[in-house]
């Protein structure tokens, strides 16, 4: 569905990514994790049409990326780590200002569904300046899910919200998944990543270090990275070899 082949990105100096080259397949539940600064965030980014690539290729469905960027927006929903919401409204009208700009038709039961699940129908009339990180970010997810895509990508979804929240948010990412929604995630949580993805992506200085089942991370020797990447090695293989 989406193939990099060798992609670099540089801002000004620095070479955050080097060579990058990544499928990923319709269906899928793809979790990335890695030391901070690794290059993770840019390659969403690129993956969203936010940001180019300085060199390499992208493809979607095996076109170039260049294009479709019109068609991809519309099939890709992008959710950064950043909640953005407009200032002073309820929740209600929250959703429904969003649901005003979106450039597509929004499905009212899917819309509902997911108000559901995700029980913002309990803080509907409420100021959303005044909910609580956990609320916010159900919002916000809310809010980036509307015109129901077809591929979610992801930048910690559940970073800074209690255990409660967090498991609500990863159970409904879990169901949209299973109902075919391809799901690209970042995460520096273990609990997160062993209960969503179906496949591990570990990148470390812009290049992708490890790209395979949770099952084959025993086999990663950590030894051979940074101390950054080989806590985090050690942390996934007490996780999720030995659970």
């Amino acid at each position: 569905m989406i193939r990099t082949e060798q992609l670099k990105k540089r801002y000004k100096q620095k070479q955050i990514l080097h060579d990058l080259s990544l499928d990923i397949k319709a269906g899928e539940s793809v979790g990335i994790t890695g030391p901070n600064g690794a290059g993770k965030t840019t390659l969403l980014k690129l993956l969203a049409t936010i940001e180019k690539p300085t060199c390499g290729a992208l493809f979607f469905e095996e076109k170039p990326y260049s294009s479709q960027i019109k068609t991809i927006r519309k099939r890709i929903g992008y959710i950064p780590q950043d909640i953005s919401l407009f200032e002073g409204l309820r929740v209600k009208a929250q959703i429904n200002a969003w649901r005003k700009l979106s450039a597509q038709t929004i499905d009212d039961t899917y819309m509902n569904e997911m108000i559901r699940i995700l029980r913002l129908n309990e803080v509907m009339n409420r100021r959303s300046d005044d909910l609580s990180g956990g609320w916010k970010r159900k919002l916000h997810l809310c809010i980036g899910l509307l015109h129901k895509p077809e591929i979610c990508l992801l930048d910690e979804p559940t970073a800074g919200i209690d255990m409660a929240a967090k498991v609500e948010i990863i159970d409904w990412l879990k169901k949209l998944n299973d109902a075919g929604m391809t799901l690209v995630y970042i995460s520096h949580d273990w609990y997160e990543l062993e209960r969503l993805s179906k496949r591990l992506v570990l990148m470390d200085n812009g290049s992708i270090v490890f790209n395979g089942e949770k099952r084959e991370l025993k086999d990663l020797p950590a030894n051979e990275f940074s101390r950054e990447l080989a806590n985090i090695i050690h942390a996934g293989k007490k996780i999720v070899v030995h659970k």
